[in-house]
């Protein structure tokens, strides 16, 4: 009998890797770069046209009509351009002594038409798509984008507020220490100000009065999303929400490369990132180019370390010991294949879903 084999989500944390990305526009358009092309982060490699507005007429509620009917009563062809207040469909009603008209609120194009409604793109307007990150064009992707390669530290994080962005690292407290107002001084303005553990409050309304490029933590309690919505900067968290310190691998490695530029790719669309991860990288050119980042795609077994995702364990690390031959029922009822996981700095080993835990790849 085949041995089952299961894939959780793999998170990586490299201080020194060759990563390769792909950057992709949303909707095909013009790539300006070529293979071989060095690149900043902030160089255009691709542009765009993509509506400013779009605008849904209810033709069938104007025209007190079916939806089913409301296309024959259209004025205007699919493709036909029409300006604000213009008729796109009539119809004469009591003996035609009256007319219902349906007019576009908008200057635009009409491109779509049904379910007794239309639709009017107002206009377009370029999107640019940038490097994100200093490096060499390696291949290209018509119509799309380019893939992107450079040298360095790469760190994959657990949430962002879903802005790109860069500076020079500031390290400002220790590895388990949680970030307050204090640890922030004038020195932190336009950095990246990194605390280890989680963030209090008072650190974000300071890191604001400092103007600091971004903050990347542990942590944060989950009752400070809405005060993050008035700051002018982003962040961005490690472990993920609640009082979870920085796992120490990770701070060590921003501690290697204290005082050196990082770049925060928010959402990248490179199929190699867990969906959603913020990643961070830290190019640092070498003259002989090292390993090339691992799959994200490794099968649990002994012998790997992983990250626990739920309570009592949340944010523990151990290394998988074994795994059960068959399913067990927990106490929720539910029936899974469990791990045991020997703890780090423990000698106690705990048996655990295997869906309650990730694969920590350094």
């Amino acid at each position: 009998m085949e041995l089952l084999r299961f894939y959780p989500e793999v998170v990586k944390f490299m201080p020194l890797v060759t990563i390769r990305r792909e950057r992709r526009l949303p909707i095909p358009g013009k790539v300006l770069v070529q293979r071989g092309d060095g690149v900043e982060s902030t160089t255009v490699i691709a542009v765009a046209e993509q509506p400013a507005s779009v605008a849904i007429v209810d033709v069938a509620r104007m025209l007190k009509i079916s939806p089913d009917r409301a296309t024959a009563y259209l004025q205007r062809k699919l493709g036909t351009s029409v300006r604000t207040g213009e008729p796109i469909a009539r119809r004469r009603v009591w003996l035609g002594l009256r007319t219902l008209v349906a007019r576009s609120p908008v200057d635009g194009e009409i491109v779509m038409a049904g379910g007794g409604k239309a639709l009017i793109r107002a206009g377009m307007r370029p999107f640019e798509l940038r490097a994100g990150f200093p490096g060499t064009v390696v291949d290209i992707l018509p119509s799309r984008g380019a893939v992107i390669q450079t040298t360095g530290a790469l760190i994959q994080g657990f949430w962002s507020t879903g802005t790109d962005f860069s500076g020079m690292i500031r390290i400002v407290t220790g590895a388990a220490e949680p970030l307050r107002a204090r640890a922030i001084d004038p020195m932190a303005q336009g950095t990246i100000v990194v605390g280890g553990a989680w963030i209090e409050p008072s650190a974000l309304e300071q890191a604001e009065r400092f103007q600091v490029r971004g903050i990347i933590a542990g942590s944060m309690e989950a009752s400070l999303l809405p005060m993050l919505r008035e700051l002018s900067f982003p962040v961005v968290l490690i472990e993920g929400f609640g009082h979870l310190a920085m796992h120490p691998g990770i701070f060590r490695i921003f501690s290697l490369y204290q005082g050196r530029e990082a770049f925060v790719l928010s959402s990248p669309t490179d199929p190699s990132s867990p969906s959603g991860r913020p990643e961070i990288l830290i190019p640092a050119p070498t003259e002989n180019p090292p390993p090339p980042e691992p799959s994200s795609e490794i099968p649990l077994q002994p012998g790997i370390r992983v990250r626990l995702l739920r309570e009592p364990y949340r944010g523990r690390t151990g290394v998988v010991s074994r795994i059960s031959p068959h399913p067990w029922t927990l106490d929720s009822g539910l029936r899974s294949w469990c791990a045991e996981i020997h703890l780090d700095s423990e000698e106690s080993k705990i048996w655990v879903p295997i869906y309650n835990m990730e694969i920590l790849r350094s």
